[in-house]
């Protein structure tokens, strides 16, 4: 529920952001139809385009960084099958392992922990598998017994 809000948080923003740039290409294309048909000098209107030029280069900065944050922000959900059998192999791994080692793969995605009264809030980052990689299963090589000509 949390990451479709923020998903829909950042479609808004975005939806915002490329009416802004939309609005700040209509007004560019206005200044310099002024100046081709000579209607205004383009003495007075450089600093106007260049601030409009500007603003344009920040929204699609601010544009790319939320297009990146929505992608990272992907996740892609298993059956409840698959996700229960994630779920089964992990708790055997973490009831199998030392402390250290628990400790040590919480510490892999939990980035802090902050305890305020009877509140705790946690900041993780989720764990996903790197794009690209993927597992593959490949039999062993069948071997031959081959003692030689000289095999007593």
């Amino acid at each position: 529920e949390e990451i479709d809000s923020t998903c829909k948080s950042h479609q808004g923003d975005l939806n915002n952001i490329c009416d802004e740039i939309t609005n700040t290409g209509h007004r560019l294309e206005g200044l310099y139809d002024a100046i081709e048909t000579r209607k205004i000098n383009l003495d007075d209107l450089s600093p106007r385009i260049r601030e409009l030029r500007d603003r344009q280069e920040k929204l699609l900065a601010r544009k790319g960084q939320i297009e990146s944050m929505m992608s990272d922000r992907r996740v892609y959900l298993a059956s409840p099958k698959i996700a229960q059998s994630y779920v089964d192999d992990l708790h055997n791994v973490l009831t199998s392992s030392s402390l250290s080692e628990r400790r040590a793969f919480i510490r892999s995605f939990v980035k802090k922990v902050t305890v305020t009264g009877d509140e705790v809030l946690i900041n993780y980052t989720m764990p996903l598998a790197p794009k690209g990689i993927s597992e593959e299963k490949v039999g062993v090589l069948p071997t031959v017994q081959y003692g030689g000509r000289y095999r007593s």
